[in-house]
């Protein structure tokens, strides 16, 4: 199973998103053999914020070697699952490639290991304070958890 994190500068969600979600992996195992994340503006070899870095440290998660990559067709191809922040990432990698069933937002695992069909964005904590990245990463945390479980459970099919 691949899983691909997408956001936009892919400095601050993806990036936090991809850092716990190899943690968890790495402790749990669950079928993960892949974990990566891009963003949708092309920043290439930037690092995470300070402030993500910081909350994820928070958590014994090192953000500091994390470097930005742009999204491109190869990595959406070699993914299973896709999981972008917005409707507007997900707008965005509908338009390039042909992401079938493989596209979830995040928060659709926010309450639970099964999806929602009716969740909202995570906004970008970029320029925000410290609190705030905390809580956008709690939020990463509880959809990750969930979205392990719901992996955990084989879904969905690998193709």
């Amino acid at each position: 199973m691949k899983i691909l994190f997408v956001c936009s500068g892919n400095i601050c969600r993806s990036a936090m998103a991809d850092a716990y979600m190899r943690k968890r992996v790495a402790e749990s195992g669950p079928p993960v053999e892949m974990v990566d994340s891009a963003g949708t503006l092309g920043i290439a070899g930037a690092p995470a914020s300070p402030e993500a870095i910081v909350a994820m440290a928070e958590l014994g998660v090192d953000l500091s070697g994390h470097r930005s990559r742009g999204l491109d067709r190869s990595l959406l191809e070699h993914a299973d699952v896709i999981v972008g922040m917005t409707q507007a990432h997900l707008a965005e990698i509908e338009a390039w490639s042909d992401s079938g069933g493989r596209l979830y937002l995040l928060r659709a695992f926010e309450d639970g290991s099964d999806p929602a069909a009716d969740a909202a964005d995570l906004p970008d904590p970029i320029g925000r304070d410290a609190t705030f990245y905390r809580e956008t990463r709690d939020i990463i945390v509880r959809c990750v958890d969930h979205l392990l479980e719901w992996l955990g459970r084989g879904a969905p099919t690998v193709r």
